[in-house]
């Protein structure tokens, strides 16, 4: 099963060049986020893509029998990829979302790190009421929501399959009846919908989105640790512009500025800036 970072130009599995990337990075990064469950460790390319590491406290050992910590043996030295835990990817790009942030959900029971923020997205158009919106939370522990509040919040749409069209026609000529939405809308998947929607990992719970819109920029970057290449799309909805990121091999078509794009991604999202 590949992982989400495939979509950044990361191999589909753990290979040992990508395991010495990791250990290098959580060694010499100055880019460390703290939180009270643990930290992150952030690399971060210079053509916007980011991984965030995973890094939660370790539990003490406890003597047997007792709920008091095992002193007996000095603290285990910190190893960047045993104590890995999880991992974030997103890219910088152009988007910039105002919603509402109404609640932060852990979702992994052995990772405190890694959460979902649940919103309120509302639409440019006049006649479009707001839809309950989830996203992975790149940074979760150490943004935890307390209440709701508005926020400017950058998406990275972390493509599982893409499929272009020159026109808004051809789109609407092509694309099978159960995946037809027009063109700027957003819907939730269920993953059970997997083998139609052609997914290449599984997605975090909530995540998982059918996307349609207009390409307003098209860019082939090349990932510095792998050398593969990777497209970043921005890609214009009705409910914002969002980052879209895609491995070649998952896109069907030709994803040039202007054409009708449609995709399944896995949400993820910055919170840029609290605005209240």
């Amino acid at each position: 099963m590949c992982t989400r970072l495939h979509a950044i130009g990361f191999p589909c599995e753990m290979d040992r060049r990508t395991a010495e990337f990791v250990r290098r990075t959580a060694i010499s990064t100055k880019r460390r986020v703290i939180s009270n469950d643990g930290e992150y460790r952030i690399w971060r390319s210079p053509a916007g893509a980011e991984v965030w590491l995973h890094y939660p406290k370790r539990r003490p050992t406890l003597r047997t029998g007792t709920a008091k910590p095992d002193r007996s043996e000095p603290p285990k030295p910190f190893d960047p990829i045993d104590d890995l835990m999880g991992l974030s990817g997103a890219h910088a790009g152009a988007s910039d979302v105002r919603m509402k942030l109404t609640r932060s959900l852990r979702i992994a029971a052995g990772n405190p790190l890694e959460g979902v923020c649940v919103a309120m997205l509302g639409s440019r158009r006049a006649n479009e009421k707001p839809i309950a919106f989830s996203f992975e939370h790149v940074g979760f522990a150490a943004e935890r929501l307390g209440a709701p509040i508005e926020a400017r919040v950058q998406l990275t749409g972390l493509a599982q399959k893409i499929w272009a069209y020159r026109t808004e026609a051809a789109y609407l000529a092509a694309t099978p009846a159960h995946r037809l939405i027009g063109r700027g809308a957003m819907v939730d998947v269920n993953v059970n919908e997997r083998a139609d929607l052609v997914l290449t990992y599984r997605p975090k719970p909530g995540c998982l989105w059918l996307v349609t819109g207009e390409v307003k920029r098209s860019v082939r970057l090349v990932n510095p640790v792998t050398s593969a290449p990777y497209y970043w799309l921005q890609l214009q909805t009705d409910r914002g512009d969002i980052d879209v990121v895609a491995s070649p091999s998952v896109i069907d078509g030709d994803v040039s500025v202007g054409h009708t794009v449609q995709t399944v991604v896995s949400m993820a999202g910055r919170i840029l800036e609290r605005m209240g």
